[in-house]
This record gives C-alpha cells, structure tokens and sequence, in this order.
C-alpha cells in the first residue's frame, strides 16, 4: 500500500500536524510507503523512516507572505503548489491513496483541487470545520458564541463573524468558494472524523456521496499509578489563550470556586491581562515541552476545557484521563462522552460560570475527585489511545478507498 500524506507543516506545531507525522511514522512501521508532502518546514525527525519520503514545497504561512494583497491571493489558490502537488500526484502508481490533514495555512484549497484532478482516492482528516466553514470553527467571534447559519449562505456571507474583520471573513469566503469547488471534484472521499460527535455535527454539511470513518487521534503516554488528585490543589487549562476555547469563563468560575487556577500555554496580551484581571492570583507558565506538559497534568486537582466552539476533541482530555486527573468540560466537545461514560469527569451543559463554579466545588472534595481520577484512569487502560491502534483504525478506514483503487 502507498499513502501521500499532505501537511501544511512538516514539524509539530499543533494537533493537526503532530496527527499528520505520527500516523505517517506508524503507517511506515506498519509497512506502508509514504510520501509526505508540506510546505512550511523544518522537517521533524519522526519522518527519518525508510519508508517515508519527504517531498517540500518550499512555501510561506500565509500571513506571513508579503503584502496583505499577496498573502490574501495565496490563501485562496496557492497556484505554484497546486502545480506541485499535481506533478507529485502524477507520478504516484495507481491505487494510491491521497490523505489531506491540512491545507489552509499554505497549500491553500488547491491542494483538494490536485486531489481530486489526480483520479487517486482522497481522505481527508478533520481536524476542524474548514471543510465547509470560512471561518473554520462554526463560531462566530463577534458574537463570542457557536454559529447558527448555514455555511456560505448569503447569511454567512454577510456575517462579520471573523475574529479580525469583515475584511478578512470575505477572504475566507473566497477561499472557500475554491475549497467546495474543489471538494465537488472529488469522487466518494473518505472524510475521517476524530469523535463521534464531531462526525455527527459535520455530517449535514458534507458531500452526500461521501464516506465516513471516525479515527480517535493517538497520545502518547506511558502507564503509571495514577496521580495523587486528592494531594492536588488547582484547576489546570491546557492550550492556547483564545475567546472560543472559554478561559475567560474558567478564570471567572475558578475565582469564585477558590480553586488556585495555572495555565500552560499562551494567547495575546489583551486576553491574558483580562484573565488576570478575573483572577488575580492566576499561575501563566507558558508553553511546556510534551514530556513537561503530562507533569503539569499530574501535579492538578483537575484539568478543565471549557470551550465555546464545537470543539471535535480536545487531545488533552485523554491525556489527563490516562494520568487519573479528573476533567471538568463542556458536552459540546468531541471529548464529553468518552468522559460521560467513563466517569472520569464533570461534563457540564455549557461553558457558564456557574456550571463551571459548581463542578470546581464538587472536585473539592477529596474523595470525589479521587473517584472520578481513578474511573477516567481504568477506561483510558482497558482500550489505550496508542499510535499502533490508530493506524489499525486508520487501516480499516482505508479499506472502501482501497477496494475502489482496486
């Protein structure tokens, strides 16, 4: 089998491009050759496989790209890496097998539009919602609240809902203009969700004649007892400082729960001011290395993702349930009902401070956060998140295309 991986990155920078690397290193030990194409290096060290080739596309992050005028232009059709992808695709044998990760913050929709042109079968991971949403995240920034229209209706349209300006939203819908052009070319694909829920939440907005898979994205963790919670005293929000992600409601219920609160990561300086300003005695420690961040989650009373988007995972709750740190969030997560069923945490209804306030409280006590650590622990080990069981997963998502191919 033969796989052409497309990343915009080809280091980790994010969820999206570490799931790219890491399934590409565990299909090449599984004995799959790959090609794995980026545009924005530097090359991480995980694609040193014998079986993996790294093809570059020496490109730029749009935004970075000159002038506005310039950076817009590339952001909707890339043309040079539409030429260099479609020469790569070109010469791949038939039956390969195309697997978009990411595309928007450099190859631009013309990487779906090579895909598609190529004639090889296409999957394409979801990691978020730019696959019919402008803006990405189904959210509407000005609003600080989930969308509610239907993606590029001339409702959409007119909405400034972007986080930076109309301007910029009208870019967007542009590009994604190209980007259902370019999926409309594209012949039964594979889109593979990484949660239920966020299968089921994109589901009314994707091609009809597509197919479905959901591919639960691997974390790395080793097994160790569980973390001593009860000896633990602050609430922990791992990830970038940004309105959509809630912290600013987190910030609010955590003061008012007396819960200590740290933060590991990092946002602009308007928002961490205005954490501060809601909790005074908030801990910012910045972004931690991977191996730095599990010790952060072990040294918490609780992890909290408090989102205000439809958020399709986020990774970091599996990674505290595999530590037994119990988890406070929101059921509008692709994470909720691995933590619903499990027990390993509080989901509540919406990211409000008081649902917030309230779940604090109750991981106060002790014992009760203890009990929710440990449930969260024994179902992570009884069937763990590892890179060899997604690619099973991948594998076996795989098999419609392949059978196509054939």
């Amino acid at each position: 089998m033969r796989s052409v991986i497309i990343s915009d990155f080809g280091s980790v920078n994010g969820g999206a491009a570490k799931v790219a690397i890491e399934s590409a290193r565990g299909l090449a030990e599984a004995g799959v050759e790959i090609v794995f194409a980026c545009a924005i290096g530097p090359v991480s060290e995980r694609l040193d496989h014998p079986r993996i080739q790294v093809e570059m596309f020496r490109g730029e992050e749009i935004w970075k790209v000159g002038s506005k005028l310039a950076a817009a232009r590339q952001g909707i059709w890339n043309a040079p890496a539409h030429a260099f992808l479609s020469a790569l695709l070109s010469r791949q044998p038939a039956g390969t097998l195309v697997h978009l990760h990411q595309w928007t913050k450099a190859f631009s929709p013309a990487a779906i539009a090579a895909a598609g042109e190529s004639g090889l079968p296409v999957a394409i991971t979801m990691h978020d919602y730019f696959s019919f949403c402008p803006v990405g995240g189904y959210f509407d920034f000005k609003a600080g609240a989930p969308c509610t229209r239907e993606p590029m209706s001339v409702s959409c349209i007119a909405s400034n809902c972007d986080r930076a300006s109309y301007v910029h939203k009208l870019v967007r819908v542009a590009r994604q203009w190209r980007s259902d052009e370019a999926m409309r070319s594209l012949k039964a694909p594979l889109f593979i969700h990484v949660s239920d829920f966020a299968r089921r939440f994109a589901e009314p907005f994707l091609p009809k004649s597509a197919r479905r898979a959901v591919v639960e994205n691997m974390i790395e963790a080793s097994r160790r007892p569980p973390a001593d919670v009860a000896n633990n005293r602050h609430a922990l929000f791992l990830g970038r400082f940004t309105q959509e992600k809630g912290v600013l409601v987190l910030a609010q219920a955590a003061r008012e729960a007396g819960m200590p609160l740290r933060l590991v990561g990092d946002g602009d300086d308007t928002i961490k001011a205005e954490i501060a300003r809601l909790h005074p005695n908030a801990v910012f420690a910045g972004w931690v290395p991977p191996e730095a961040a599990i010790e952060e989650i072990r040294a918490a009373r609780c992890l909290v993702a408090p989102s205000l988007w439809y958020e399709t995972g986020p990774l970091t709750v599996i990674e505290a349930m595999a530590q037994g740190v119990p988890v406070v969030l929101c059921r509008n997560m692709g994470a909720a009902q691995r933590v619903s069923e499990s027990g390993g945490g509080i989901v509540v209804a919406a990211a409000e401070t008081s649902l917030l306030r309230g779940a604090l409280e109750a991981l106060s006590d002790d014992t009760r956060a203890e009990q929710f650590g440990r449930a969260g622990y024994d179902a992570y080990w009884r069937n763990p998140l590892t890179l060899e069981h997604h690619v099973q997963c991948l594998l076996a998502a795989y098999g419609p295309l392949r059978a196509i191919a054939a």
